[in-house]
Protein backbone atom coordinates (compact mmCIF):
# COMPACT_ATOMS: atom_id res chain seq x y z
CA UNK A 1 0.00 0.00 0.00
CA UNK A 2 1.32 2.88 -1.19
CA UNK A 3 1.29 6.13 1.44
CA UNK A 4 -0.91 8.43 -0.40
CA UNK A 5 -3.59 5.45 -0.78
CA UNK A 6 -2.46 4.79 3.86
CA UNK A 7 -3.27 8.24 4.06
CA UNK A 8 -6.81 8.11 1.51
CA UNK A 9 -7.86 4.83 3.69
CA UNK A 10 -7.47 6.53 7.12
CA UNK A 11 -9.33 9.73 6.49
CA UNK A 12 -12.33 7.43 5.38
CA UNK A 13 -12.04 5.33 8.58
CA UNK A 14 -12.54 8.70 10.20
CA UNK A 15 -15.02 9.73 8.78
CA UNK A 16 -17.16 6.09 9.02
CA UNK A 17 -16.01 6.23 12.62
CA UNK A 18 -18.12 9.81 12.87
CA UNK A 19 -20.89 8.69 10.88
CA UNK A 20 -21.04 5.56 13.14
CA UNK A 21 -21.57 7.06 16.19
CA UNK A 22 -24.84 7.37 17.97
CA UNK A 23 -27.30 9.57 16.48
CA UNK A 24 -25.27 9.90 13.38
CA UNK A 25 -26.29 8.69 9.59
CA UNK A 26 -24.89 5.33 10.23
CA UNK A 27 -26.61 4.75 13.58
CA UNK A 28 -27.57 0.76 13.63
CA UNK A 29 -30.80 1.87 16.03
CA UNK A 30 -31.29 5.36 14.10
CA UNK A 31 -34.17 6.79 11.53
CA UNK A 32 -31.94 5.35 8.33
CA UNK A 33 -32.03 1.95 9.61
CA UNK A 34 -33.54 -0.37 7.35
CA UNK A 35 -36.35 -1.34 9.88
CA UNK A 36 -36.83 2.21 10.15
CA UNK A 37 -38.13 2.73 6.83
CA UNK A 38 -42.28 2.83 6.34
CA UNK A 39 -41.84 1.63 3.05
CA UNK A 40 -40.12 -1.79 4.38
CA UNK A 41 -41.34 -1.92 7.62
CA UNK A 42 -44.36 -1.74 9.62
CA UNK A 43 -43.64 -0.27 13.67
CA UNK A 44 -42.61 -3.74 16.00
CA UNK A 45 -40.55 -3.80 13.25
CA UNK A 46 -42.76 -5.99 11.17
CA UNK A 47 -41.47 -6.42 7.36
CA UNK A 48 -44.35 -5.34 5.25
CA UNK A 49 -45.72 -7.04 2.00
CA UNK A 50 -42.59 -7.05 -0.92
CA UNK A 51 -39.97 -7.05 2.32
CA UNK A 52 -41.77 -9.83 3.73
CA UNK A 53 -41.56 -11.48 0.14
CA UNK A 54 -38.27 -10.72 0.18
CA UNK A 55 -37.27 -11.96 3.91
CA UNK A 56 -38.65 -15.63 2.82
CA UNK A 57 -36.86 -16.12 -0.14
CA UNK A 58 -33.53 -15.28 1.53
CA UNK A 59 -34.47 -17.46 4.29
CA UNK A 60 -35.12 -20.38 1.40
CA UNK A 61 -31.75 -19.61 -0.16
CA UNK A 62 -30.46 -19.89 3.19
CA UNK A 63 -31.27 -23.56 3.61
CA UNK A 64 -28.83 -26.07 2.93
CA UNK A 65 -29.20 -29.90 2.31
CA UNK A 66 -27.16 -31.23 5.63
CA UNK A 67 -27.80 -34.18 7.74
CA UNK A 68 -30.58 -34.03 10.51
CA UNK A 69 -28.82 -35.14 13.57
CA UNK A 70 -30.05 -32.80 15.77
CA UNK A 71 -26.19 -31.17 16.46
CA UNK A 72 -25.37 -27.69 17.33
CA UNK A 73 -21.79 -25.83 16.86
CA UNK A 74 -21.74 -22.35 18.65
CA UNK A 75 -19.05 -20.86 17.43
CA UNK A 76 -18.43 -16.99 19.48
CA UNK A 77 -15.94 -14.81 20.51
CA UNK A 78 -15.32 -10.76 19.56
CA UNK A 79 -14.94 -9.22 15.98
CA UNK A 80 -11.77 -9.84 14.51
CA UNK A 81 -11.05 -13.00 16.75
CA UNK A 82 -10.47 -15.22 14.03
CA UNK A 83 -13.03 -18.18 14.53
CA UNK A 84 -13.57 -19.04 11.18
CA UNK A 85 -9.65 -19.45 11.12
CA UNK A 86 -9.92 -21.91 14.36
CA UNK A 87 -12.88 -23.89 12.52
CA UNK A 88 -11.15 -24.09 8.89
CA UNK A 89 -8.26 -25.71 11.16
CA UNK A 90 -10.39 -28.51 12.63
CA UNK A 91 -9.62 -31.39 10.88
CA UNK A 92 -12.79 -32.92 12.52
CA UNK A 93 -15.24 -29.99 10.95
CA UNK A 94 -16.19 -30.68 7.55
CA UNK A 95 -18.35 -27.58 6.55
CA UNK A 96 -20.76 -29.96 4.05
CA UNK A 97 -22.45 -31.46 6.83
CA UNK A 98 -23.13 -28.11 8.53
CA UNK A 99 -25.91 -25.17 8.03
CA UNK A 100 -23.70 -22.09 8.88
CA UNK A 101 -26.46 -19.49 10.21
CA UNK A 102 -24.29 -16.27 10.21
CA UNK A 103 -26.50 -12.31 10.57
CA UNK A 104 -23.34 -10.72 8.46
CA UNK A 105 -24.29 -13.04 5.26
CA UNK A 106 -27.63 -11.64 5.87
CA UNK A 107 -26.21 -8.12 5.89
CA UNK A 108 -24.44 -9.03 2.86
CA UNK A 109 -27.61 -10.35 0.64
CA UNK A 110 -29.51 -7.77 2.27
CA UNK A 111 -26.70 -5.10 0.69
CA UNK A 112 -26.90 -7.40 -2.89
CA UNK A 113 -30.58 -7.58 -3.01
CA UNK A 114 -30.77 -3.40 -2.42
CA UNK A 115 -27.67 -2.48 -4.84
CA UNK A 116 -30.10 -5.19 -8.21
CA UNK A 117 -33.30 -3.33 -7.37
CA UNK A 118 -31.79 0.20 -6.77
CA UNK A 119 -33.20 0.60 -3.31
CA UNK A 120 -29.67 1.11 -2.11
CA UNK A 121 -29.49 4.36 -3.70
CA UNK A 122 -33.63 5.50 -2.97
CA UNK A 123 -33.86 3.93 0.40
CA UNK A 124 -30.70 2.84 1.96
CA UNK A 125 -27.84 5.84 1.24
CA UNK A 126 -27.91 8.22 3.70
CA UNK A 127 -28.15 11.94 2.36
CA UNK A 128 -24.90 12.83 4.45
CA UNK A 129 -22.86 9.57 3.16
CA UNK A 130 -24.30 10.43 -0.73
CA UNK A 131 -23.37 14.17 -0.08
CA UNK A 132 -19.85 12.91 0.65
CA UNK A 133 -19.52 10.74 -2.64
CA UNK A 134 -20.55 13.21 -4.60
CA UNK A 135 -17.98 15.34 -2.81
CA UNK A 136 -15.44 12.72 -3.65
CA UNK A 137 -15.48 10.96 -0.93
CA UNK A 138 -17.61 7.31 -2.09
CA UNK A 139 -18.89 5.33 0.60
CA UNK A 140 -19.34 1.16 -0.26
CA UNK A 141 -21.95 -0.80 0.64
CA UNK A 142 -20.72 -3.16 3.43
CA UNK A 143 -19.92 0.36 5.14
CA UNK A 144 -23.39 0.92 5.33
CA UNK A 145 -23.72 -2.44 7.22
CA UNK A 146 -24.79 -1.14 10.34
CA UNK A 147 -28.22 0.16 8.89
CA UNK A 148 -28.97 -3.91 7.94
CA UNK A 149 -28.19 -4.68 10.96
CA UNK A 150 -31.52 -5.45 12.70
CA UNK A 151 -32.65 -6.72 10.16
CA UNK A 152 -29.68 -9.17 9.50
CA UNK A 153 -30.23 -10.19 13.23
CA UNK A 154 -34.29 -11.24 12.25
CA UNK A 155 -33.24 -13.08 9.34
CA UNK A 156 -30.60 -15.15 11.27
CA UNK A 157 -33.13 -15.78 14.22
CA UNK A 158 -35.49 -16.89 11.53
CA UNK A 159 -33.19 -19.40 10.26
CA UNK A 160 -31.86 -20.75 13.33
CA UNK A 161 -35.63 -21.29 14.33
CA UNK A 162 -36.23 -23.08 11.15
CA UNK A 163 -32.85 -25.05 11.30
CA UNK A 164 -33.72 -26.45 14.54
CA UNK A 165 -37.44 -27.21 13.72
CA UNK A 166 -35.98 -29.53 10.83
CA UNK A 167 -33.20 -31.10 13.11
CA UNK A 168 -30.28 -30.00 10.70
CA UNK A 169 -27.11 -30.04 11.87
CA UNK A 170 -26.29 -26.00 12.80
CA UNK A 171 -23.07 -23.66 13.43
CA UNK A 172 -24.50 -20.53 14.61
CA UNK A 173 -21.74 -17.47 13.87
CA UNK A 174 -21.83 -15.22 16.59
CA UNK A 175 -20.68 -12.45 18.88
CA UNK A 176 -22.79 -14.18 22.08
CA UNK A 177 -21.65 -10.82 23.97
CA UNK A 178 -25.02 -10.79 26.27
CA UNK A 179 -25.08 -13.25 29.00
CA UNK A 180 -28.54 -13.67 29.48
CA UNK A 181 -29.01 -14.40 25.61
CA UNK A 182 -26.30 -17.33 25.95
CA UNK A 183 -28.68 -18.44 28.32
CA UNK A 184 -31.67 -18.38 26.16
CA UNK A 185 -30.03 -19.72 23.56
CA UNK A 186 -29.14 -22.80 25.84
CA UNK A 187 -32.49 -23.30 26.61
CA UNK A 188 -33.54 -22.95 22.73
CA UNK A 189 -31.40 -25.59 21.89
CA UNK A 190 -31.90 -27.85 24.74
CA UNK A 191 -35.83 -27.73 24.18
CA UNK A 192 -35.11 -28.58 20.76
CA UNK A 193 -33.52 -32.11 21.35
CA UNK A 194 -29.93 -30.39 20.15
CA UNK A 195 -26.60 -31.89 21.10
CA UNK A 196 -24.01 -28.93 21.62
CA UNK A 197 -20.74 -27.79 21.00
CA UNK A 198 -19.16 -24.56 21.91
CA UNK A 199 -15.83 -23.10 20.23
CA UNK A 200 -15.02 -19.18 21.97
CA UNK A 201 -12.43 -17.59 20.28
CA UNK A 202 -10.57 -14.80 22.25
CA UNK A 203 -8.27 -12.10 21.89
CA UNK A 204 -7.69 -8.89 23.11
CA UNK A 205 -9.29 -6.28 23.12
CA UNK A 206 -6.29 -3.81 20.77
CA UNK A 207 -6.06 -7.37 18.52
CA UNK A 208 -9.77 -7.16 17.90
CA UNK A 209 -9.82 -4.08 17.09
CA UNK A 210 -7.04 -3.63 14.84
CA UNK A 211 -8.34 -6.88 12.92
CA UNK A 212 -11.02 -5.24 12.05
CA UNK A 213 -9.54 -2.65 10.93
CA UNK A 214 -7.08 -4.36 8.85
CA UNK A 215 -9.55 -6.32 7.24
CA UNK A 216 -12.00 -2.92 6.49
CA UNK A 217 -8.63 -0.98 4.96
CA UNK A 218 -7.97 -4.30 2.98
CA UNK A 219 -11.49 -4.58 1.24
CA UNK A 220 -12.04 -0.83 1.33
CA UNK A 221 -8.92 -0.75 -1.32
CA UNK A 222 -9.97 -3.36 -3.25
CA UNK A 223 -13.07 -1.55 -3.93
CA UNK A 224 -11.43 1.67 -4.83
CA UNK A 225 -9.31 0.06 -7.37
CA UNK A 226 -12.79 -1.85 -8.85
CA UNK A 227 -14.92 1.24 -8.75
CA UNK A 228 -17.26 1.76 -9.74
CA UNK A 229 -19.79 -0.02 -6.95
CA UNK A 230 -21.20 -3.29 -8.14
CA UNK A 231 -22.41 -6.18 -6.22
CA UNK A 232 -19.02 -7.98 -6.86
CA UNK A 233 -17.06 -4.94 -4.52
CA UNK A 234 -19.33 -4.27 -1.90
CA UNK A 235 -15.93 -2.71 0.12
CA UNK A 236 -15.08 -3.62 4.00
CA UNK A 237 -17.71 -3.98 6.63
CA UNK A 238 -17.22 -1.53 9.29
CA UNK A 239 -17.47 -2.82 12.88
CA UNK A 240 -18.76 0.65 15.01
CA UNK A 241 -15.80 1.31 17.51
CA UNK A 242 -19.18 1.92 20.45
CA UNK A 243 -20.35 -1.81 19.66
CA UNK A 244 -16.19 -2.91 19.55
CA UNK A 245 -15.66 -1.46 23.42
CA UNK A 246 -19.03 -2.62 24.23
CA UNK A 247 -17.86 -6.71 23.81
CA UNK A 248 -15.01 -5.81 26.34
CA UNK A 249 -16.91 -3.80 28.84
CA UNK A 250 -16.83 -5.60 31.84
CA UNK A 251 -15.16 -3.34 34.31
CA UNK A 252 -16.37 -5.69 37.09
CA UNK A 253 -14.66 -8.93 35.78
CA UNK A 254 -11.17 -8.73 37.46
CA UNK A 255 -10.34 -11.25 34.83
CA UNK A 256 -10.75 -8.55 32.07
CA UNK A 257 -12.54 -11.24 30.05
CA UNK A 258 -14.50 -10.18 27.10
CA UNK A 259 -18.56 -10.62 27.76
CA UNK A 260 -18.40 -13.25 24.72
CA UNK A 261 -16.14 -15.43 26.77
CA UNK A 262 -18.48 -15.25 29.85
CA UNK A 263 -21.30 -15.79 27.93
CA UNK A 264 -20.14 -19.40 26.07
CA UNK A 265 -18.63 -20.05 29.91
CA UNK A 266 -22.20 -19.45 31.03
CA UNK A 267 -24.02 -21.49 28.09
CA UNK A 268 -21.35 -24.33 28.14
CA UNK A 269 -22.27 -24.51 32.40
CA UNK A 270 -25.97 -24.09 32.36
CA UNK A 271 -27.25 -25.95 29.38
CA UNK A 272 -27.31 -29.41 30.17
CA UNK A 273 -27.06 -29.97 26.38
CA UNK A 274 -23.43 -28.85 25.92
CA UNK A 275 -20.95 -32.11 25.64
CA UNK A 276 -18.10 -30.15 24.79
CA UNK A 277 -16.51 -26.52 25.34
CA UNK A 278 -13.27 -25.29 23.96
CA UNK A 279 -11.69 -21.64 24.30
CA UNK A 280 -9.22 -20.98 22.04
CA UNK A 281 -6.65 -17.47 22.45
CA UNK A 282 -3.99 -15.57 21.12
CA UNK A 283 -2.05 -12.47 21.76
CA UNK A 284 -1.55 -11.27 18.53
CA UNK A 285 -3.67 -11.11 14.94
CA UNK A 286 -0.98 -13.46 13.16
CA UNK A 287 -0.36 -16.25 15.50
CA UNK A 288 -2.20 -19.48 16.03
CA UNK A 289 -5.39 -19.48 18.61
CA UNK A 290 -4.25 -21.92 20.83
CA UNK A 291 -6.20 -24.02 22.35
CA UNK A 292 -6.23 -23.33 26.47
CA UNK A 293 -9.15 -24.82 27.79
CA UNK A 294 -11.38 -27.54 27.58
CA UNK A 295 -14.45 -29.29 29.13
CA UNK A 296 -16.89 -32.30 28.19
CA UNK A 297 -20.28 -33.54 29.40
CA UNK A 298 -20.00 -37.39 29.16
CA UNK A 299 -23.57 -37.30 28.02
CA UNK A 300 -26.17 -34.89 27.80
CA UNK A 301 -26.88 -33.99 31.06
CA UNK A 302 -23.97 -35.38 32.63
CA UNK A 303 -21.63 -32.99 35.07
CA UNK A 304 -19.24 -30.67 32.98
CA UNK A 305 -15.86 -31.45 33.71
CA UNK A 306 -12.03 -29.73 32.94
CA UNK A 307 -10.11 -32.23 30.84
CA UNK A 308 -6.57 -31.95 29.83
CA UNK A 309 -5.53 -29.94 27.02
CA UNK A 310 -3.65 -31.47 24.25
CA UNK A 311 -2.94 -27.88 22.55
CA UNK A 312 -3.73 -29.27 19.46
CA UNK A 313 -7.84 -30.04 17.91
CA UNK A 314 -9.12 -33.62 18.39
CA UNK A 315 -10.91 -35.66 16.16
CA UNK A 316 -13.72 -36.72 18.60
CA UNK A 317 -16.81 -35.03 18.75
CA UNK A 318 -19.73 -34.81 20.25
CA UNK A 319 -19.47 -38.00 22.58
CA UNK A 320 -22.65 -38.96 24.24
CA UNK A 321 -24.99 -37.97 21.44
CA UNK A 322 -28.44 -39.27 22.46
CA UNK A 323 -30.73 -38.59 19.34
CA UNK A 324 -30.89 -40.46 16.41
CA UNK A 325 -29.45 -39.49 13.20
CA UNK A 326 -31.04 -39.12 9.55
CA UNK A 327 -29.14 -38.84 6.81
CA UNK A 328 -29.88 -36.11 3.88
CA UNK A 329 -33.01 -35.94 2.48
CA UNK A 330 -34.99 -38.35 5.34
CA UNK A 331 -37.52 -36.99 7.54
CA UNK A 332 -36.43 -36.54 11.36
CA UNK A 333 -37.28 -37.44 14.16
CA UNK A 334 -39.01 -34.50 15.25
CA UNK A 335 -37.63 -32.94 18.79
CA UNK A 336 -39.89 -30.56 20.87
CA UNK A 337 -40.59 -27.25 20.00
CA UNK A 338 -38.24 -24.75 20.16
CA UNK A 339 -37.96 -22.37 23.33
CA UNK A 340 -38.56 -18.54 23.43
CA UNK A 341 -35.80 -16.70 21.05
CA UNK A 342 -33.19 -15.07 21.84
CA UNK A 343 -33.34 -12.92 18.77
CA UNK A 344 -31.51 -10.02 17.78
CA UNK A 345 -29.81 -10.60 21.61
CA UNK A 346 -26.75 -12.37 19.61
Amino acid sequence: MSGESFEVAARHRERIREFSRPGAPLDAKGPNASVNQPEWFDPGPEPRGARRQLHRRLSREAIRDVPREYRALVLAGPPGAGKSRVMGNDPSHDPSRWQRIDADEFKAALLHEALRDGSYARVLVPPEVRAAGEAGEPFYPMELASLVHEESSMLAASARREALAAGRNVVLDTVLSKPEAAQVLGRQLHAAGYTVEVVDVEVPQAVSEASIERRWREQYLEAQEASPVSEQHLGGRWVPSEYRRSVFAAPEDPDQRSLSQRSTELLAETCPAVVRYRRFEATAAHVPRELVEEKRRAEVGGELRSVPVAGQFRSASFPGRARGTSSRGEQPRRAPGPASDPGREL
